[in-house]
C-alpha cells in the first residue's frame, strides 16, 4: 500500500484507520509525506506503532506524480495499491479484490466501483477491459477512466509500465497514460461492488484544471496525444497498425465526439486545426518525434480528413511539407 500524502491532516486519521480494520491483514503501508508537511506527518505518527506502517517525510515538494514514482521504486510485494489521503474503503476491500485477482491471474489490475460523497453522490464505475493488448489499449483510449488505479495492481505490470511521466502541467493527463502502459501487461477486471469511497471537496486534485485558462488546458491536452502514442505504439505489430494507432490517437484528442470525456474541446473548427499543429509541436518539444515519422504525417492527416470530420487540417502541400521538415530536423538532431 502506497500513500502519497500532502496537506492531508484533516483526512489521514480515517484513511489509516480503515487500513487497520481490513479483514486481510498481511500488508505493508508506506506513508510518503510530501514537501516536509509536518502537520500531516504529526497526524500519521501515532499509527506507526502498528508494525505494518512506516513513514517517510520528503524535505522538498515532489508533487503527486513524483511522490507516486518514489513509492513505485520501493520494494514491492505481489500487489501494489495506491491510496489518496482523502479516500477510504470497506473493511473487506483487500479480501474481496484478492479473491478476484486469484480468479483472474492474467489481470494487470482488479478494482471495484467507487461511491462518492460530499459534493457529488454518484457511483463511479468503469467496465472491465479485455482482449488483445492493442484491443485493450484502444478501449482505454476511448473510455479514459481512472478508476482502475484505485485497485490492486500486479507487480509485473508496474515493472513493465515504469514510472509516471512528468510535465509542466502537474501531470494532468499522465495517470491515463500510465494506466495504458499497465494495460499492455494484462487486462483490467472490474469487481462490481462499491467498496471504495471518495470524498468530493474543494481541494480534490482532479478539480484543479477546471480553473486554468483555456490556453493552459489546451497545452496540457497535447500531452494526452504524445503520452498515448508512447503507450500504445509498442503494442503494434505492423506498419499498418502503427499508422492506424497514430490516426486514432490524433482523432481522440482533436475531434469532439459525444459521450467521450475531454479536458479540452476546441470551440470552433478553426481552433481544432491549430490544435493539431500544437500536438505535433508537443512531440518535438518532448523529443518524441520517433512517434510520428515525417513520412507518416501526410497519411495520418489524410485519414483524419476522410473520417467524416469537419476539423480543418494543415492540408496544403506547403503546410505539410513544413511539418515534415520540422520532424526530420528534430530527428536528425537526436531528439528522439
Amino acid at each position: 500500500m502506497g500513500l502519497p500524502i500532502y496537506r492531508g491532516a484533516a483526512y489521514m486519521r480515517s484513511t489509516l484507520q480503515c487500513l487497520q480494520e481490513q479483514t486481510f491483514e498481511d500488508f505493508d503501508a508506506i506513508i510518503s509525506v510530501d514537501g516536509n508537511d509536518d502537520e500531516t506527518a504529526a497526524v500519521c505518527r501515532p499509527f506507526l506503532s502498528d508494525p505494518r506502517f512506516r513513514m517517510v517525510v520528503h524535505p522538498r515538494r515532489l508533487d503527486w506524480y513524483g511522490n507516486l514514482n518514489w513509492l513505485l521504486q520501493q520494494e514491492m510485494n505481489e500487489f501494489f495499491c495506491y491510496r489518496q489521503h482523502d479516500d477510504t474503503t470497506s473493511p473487506d476491500f483487500f479480501e474481496q479484490l484478492l479473491n478476484v485477482a486469484d480468479a483472474n491471474p492474467s489481470a494487470a489490475t482488479v478494482y471495484c466501483d467507487c461511491q462518492w460523497s460530499g459534493g457529488r453522490t454518484d457511483l463511479e464505475t468503469a467496465p472491465s477491459i479485455e482482449g488483445t493488448p492493442l484491443q485493450r489499449l484502444l478501449q482505454h483510449l476511448e473510455q479514459l477512466q481512472p478508476v482502475a488505479v484505485r485497485g490492486l495492481i500486479r507487480k509485473g505490470a508496474i515493472q513493465q509500465a515504469g514510472l509516471v511521466r512528468s510535465d509542466e502541467f502537474r501531470g494532468l493527463c499522465e495517470i491515463f497514460v500510465w494506466l495504458a502502459k499497465v494495460l499492455r501487461w494484462g487486462s483490467f477486471v472490474r469487481h462490481p461492488e462499491p467498496l471504495y469511497f471518495r470524498l468530493d471537496h474543494a481541494d480534490n486534485f482532479h478539480k484543479d484544471h477546471q480553473t486554468w485558462p483555456e490556453e493552459r488546458r489546451r497545452a496540457a491536452w497535447t500531452t494526452m496525444f504524445t503520452g498515448m502514442l508512447e503507450a500504445i505504439l509498442p503494442a503494434c505489430s505492423s506498419p499498418e497498425e502503427r499508422l492506424y494507432v497514430q490516426h486514432v490517437v490524433l482523432d481522440r484528442v482533436t475531434v469532439f465526439r459525444p459521450g467521450r470525456p475531454y479536458i479540452y474541446v476546441p470551440k470552433e473548427p478553426e481552433s481544432a486545426g491549430k490544435f493539431i499543429l500544437e500536438c505535433i509541436d508537443r512531440l518535438m518539444h518532448e523529443g518524441n518525434t520517433h512517434l510520428i515519422k515525417s513520412e507518416e504525417l501526410p497519411f495520418i492527416l489524410h485519414c483524419l480528413r476522410s473520417d467524416n470530420s469537419t476539423t480543418p487540417l494543415p492540408e496544403s502541400a506547403a503546410e505539410i511539407e513544413h511539418l515534415q521538415k520540422q520532424l526530420r530536423a528534430a530527428g536528425h538532431e537526436g531528439k528522439h
